[in-house]
């Protein structure tokens, strides 16, 4: 027969008021540490600093499994990104094995048209990679002076360019440095190609960060966005050198947006690219005089 145990009996009331007794306790503990923890002294530092010598173990050991899940979800995921780039980039190398195969075929089918035309070969073009040291920036000037001169083969009329295109030319070379003016500088004069269509016109510096775009003709419509690059014409300069791209300003005339940023030279490189032109202008600056083999109209009279 079972006995039955009512809530007044002396056993239900004793485990009742020890339950309570243990939660004061622990309430108790825990306002003690709570103070403990915000008084500044050394004892109290020392043991706090042994417990948690002693708990970090047993934190790290159960904080392992957290650790490998989480390591091992973020590799998972990594892994489906590496799956997705593999697919593209061999999307991307068929693409480029097709477009190789058809450079293939114009080039040979461009050697063939160039001998039947007799054409000249463009010079390759060798560069010399220097340090902007100074700039000077006025009224009157956009000017940069390079750490290469002379010594290094440099001439006046040379391009100067960077990563993203032409900024200027060698206008005054000594032996270690040299001095060249930016495209937007006042005394800047470059016959450029502006479009598909090759529009020719001259790139005219006026100090600003936008050159305007002079000589165009009438009957040409050039539109935001076109591509400007060296004409090569005058044969100061070599042709195709990226510069910008085409601004509208105001009423029908336009402007350039220069690709490179010009007032954040750091590290340009010079092109060496002789034509008798640019041997003639260095030296008559350097006063050698004329070089031989180059003619004049005096000579062609004579």
């Amino acid at each position: 027969m079972r006995r039955r145990i009512y809530a007044n009996t002396p056993s239900v009331r004793t485990n009742s008021l020890g339950g309570e007794w243990l939660l004061f306790a622990l309430y108790f503990v825990c306002v003690i540490l709570l103070i403990f923890s915000r008084l500044e002294n050394k004892q109290i530092g020392e043991i706090r600093g042994l417990l948690t010598g002693l708990v970090s173990p047993v934190l790290q050991a159960a904080s392992q499994p957290g650790l490998y899940v989480r390591q091992t979800k973020e590799q998972f995921a990594d892994y489906l990104v590496l799956f997705d780039e593999l697919d593209r980039l061999k999307e991307e190398n068929r693409k480029l094995l097709h477009w190789q195969w058809r450079a293939k075929r114009l080039d040979k089918r461009l050697v063939r048209y160039r001998s039947l035309l007799k054409a000249v070969e463009d010079p390759a073009l060798e560069y010399v990679t220097g340090h902007v040291i100074a700039d000077a920036r006025g009224p009157f000037a956009r000017s940069i002076l390079i750490n290469l001169g002379r010594q290094r083969g440099i001439r006046n009329g040379y391009a100067v360019i960077n990563g993203d295109g032409y900024v200027g030319r060698i206008v005054h070379t000594g032996d270690a440095a040299s001095r060249a003016i930016l495209l937007n500088d006042l005394n800047s004069r470059i016959p450029v190609l502006v479009g598909g269509a090759e529009v020719r016109a001259v790139l005219i510096g006026d100090n600003s960060a936008a050159p305007a775009l002079k000589f165009l003709p009438h009957s040409v419509q050039v539109y935001e966005g076109d591509e400007v690059s060296t004409s090569g014409h005058g044969g100061v300069l070599p042709r195709g050198l990226r510069i910008g791209v085409v601004v509208p300003g105001s009423g029908n005339t336009y402007t350039v947006r220069p690709h490179a940023t010009l007032d954040e030279l750091e590290y340009v490189s010079v092109l060496f690219f002789d034509t008798p032109v640019v041997i003639a202008r260095d030296m008559k600056l350097n006063g050698i005089g004329r070089p031989r083999g180059i003619r004049t109209s005096n000579d062609k009279k004579r």
